[in-house]
């Protein structure tokens, strides 16, 4: 009875120790894969001529881009949907994709 108690409590040593290494695994694994250093370190050229280009166009005129390309950019999408809808339901294909 001893015995196999002691077997029992060495099996759940074992199982333990095996759970164990594999969460350090998952864990090494982890932090290499979204160390978020390393990838900027790696990326650093990209990130700042990203940075440049935004602050350019916040700086100079971003808000204004935007708001002229709604004024035109949604009128003629609303109108292009209005007439893909309406030669839908008419039947006409010359809209439609094939």
């Amino acid at each position: 009875m001893k015995d196999e108690k002691e077997a029992i409590e060495q099996e759940i040593g074992r199982a333990r120790d095996g759970v164990g290494e594999r969460i350090d695994e998952l864990d090494r694994k982890l932090r290499t894969t979204f160390d978020l250093k390393a990838i900027a370190a790696e990326h650093a050229p990209q990130l700042a001529a990203g940075g440049a280009v935004v602050g350019f166009l916040v700086g100079f005129g971003f808000p204004k881009a935007v708001k002229k390309l709604l004024m035109v950019g949604l009128p003629i999408a609303i109108i292009t949907f209005a007439a893909k809808y309406a030669a839908s339901r008419d039947g006409d294909d010359h809209f439609t994709r094939t």
